[in-house]
């Protein structure tokens, strides 16, 4: 279950970093309001995640379902480009965290 919470808080900071880019200076408090909202909810599930995970095994995979959710998000919102170089990255970040996942657990 503190993988559900691990995912969901990076998922949530993918969001954050979203709507903290669609704040404008923080003068749009209608963005702000859900980046408060989503940073409480990357918190919230983290500090639920590492009950009984590893601390360390915990950051990377949290950083990594994060930074990739963000690029994600940045494509479909923003419409950036992913070359053949992000892609192959963000794959091998994908096998890394599986591996933890997989390796983890025994």
């Amino acid at each position: 279950m503190s993988w559900y919470f691990l995912v969901f808080s990076a998922l949530c900071d993918a969001a954050y970093n979203v709507f903290l880019k669609r704040t404008h200076s923080f003068s749009d408090y209608g963005n702000l309001f859900f980046v408060v909202l989503f940073l409480a909810g990357s918190v919230a599930g983290f500090k639920k995640g590492i009950d009984s995970i590893q601390l360390g095994i915990a950051m990377v995979v949290w950083s990594g379902v994060a930074i990739i959710g963000t690029i994600l998000l940045d494509v479909i919102i923003y419409k950036a480009k992913i070359d053949f170089k992000i892609a192959f990255f963000m794959l091998l970040c994908i096998i890394s965290i599986i591996g933890l996942n997989y390796y983890s657990n025994k």
